[in-house]
């Protein structure tokens, strides 16, 4: 464990231990496949989050978002990677600051990685005031394809047993003929997920919708349904 000092030096000392992880070779292959015009290092998902819960076991909560803010401002993938694996520590509580924080940083998602990262903060927020619901559905209509997608990534956790999914759902409804390939892929993730105890509901929806999604929602939506399911959808004309 890297010794850690709670001065000023923090995102120095963190930079320095994360590029002490970098990988040349990973970095090119990953900067060409999320199509990034960022500064990759090539550092991997599992070594972002260890290095996060390293410095979380010796770092207080406010030095640990401050940290975090400093890492995501630096625009390194990597860095803002680390940064999201940071506050979804279970020492960072869900707070006002902090969905703040997660909504600034939404702005600069540019793909989806980043996004997916944030997500776990925002499940956080969310579960902690439901109320947050409400600004998350204004990102429905949002012009920005990623902050559309925002609003499914953010609310999985309402596909889970339990949960009402209705409101998602009706989302769902509002993207099926949306053009844009990660909105149709968000809308296939969200229905596989409810599908894993709710298949007649997502059966429900693929019987409204089917014709106005996209290949990928519907390959998305129907990959873990079981045969007597998929026997249900009316339109089953070619599941790509």
């Amino acid at each position: 464990m890297p010794n850690i000092s709670t001065n000023t030096t923090l995102l120095p000392q963190f930079l320095q231990e994360l590029l002490l992880l970098q990988n040349p070779k990973r970095a090119v292959i990953e900067k060409k496949y999320h199509k990034s015009n960022r500064e990759h290092w090539g550092v991997s998902v599992p070594d972002c989050t260890k290095l996060a819960r390293q410095f979380g076991k010796k770092l207080s909560e406010q030095h640990l978002i401050t940290l975090a803010n400093d890492l995501w401002q630096t625009g390194i993938f990597d860095a803002m990677t680390a940064a999201s694996k940071i506050l979804a520590l279970p020492k960072i509580k869900a707070s006002t600051q902090l969905w703040q924080m997660v909504c600034s940083y939404l702005k600069d998602v540019d793909g989806w990685a980043l996004e997916d990262h944030l997500a776990r903060t925002g499940w956080k927020c969310i579960a902690a005031d439901e109320q947050l619901l409400d600004q998350v559905e204004q990102w429905t209509k949002h012009a920005n394809f990623w902050m559309r997608r925002a609003a499914l990534i953010f609310t999985l956790p309402y596909a889970k047993p339990g949960q009402n999914p209705e409101r998602m759902l009706g989302w769902a409804c509002q993207y099926a003929s949306d053009p844009e390939w990660f909105i149709q892929k968000a809308i296939g993730w969200w229905l596989r997920d409810l599908g894993n105890h709710n298949p007649k509901r997502v059966i429900e929806f693929l019987n409204q919708h089917w014709p106005r999604l996209k290949p990928i929602a519907r390959k998305e939506s129907t990959r873990k349904l079981e045969q007597k399911w998929l026997d249900k959808l009316i339109n089953r004309a070619v599941l790509e």
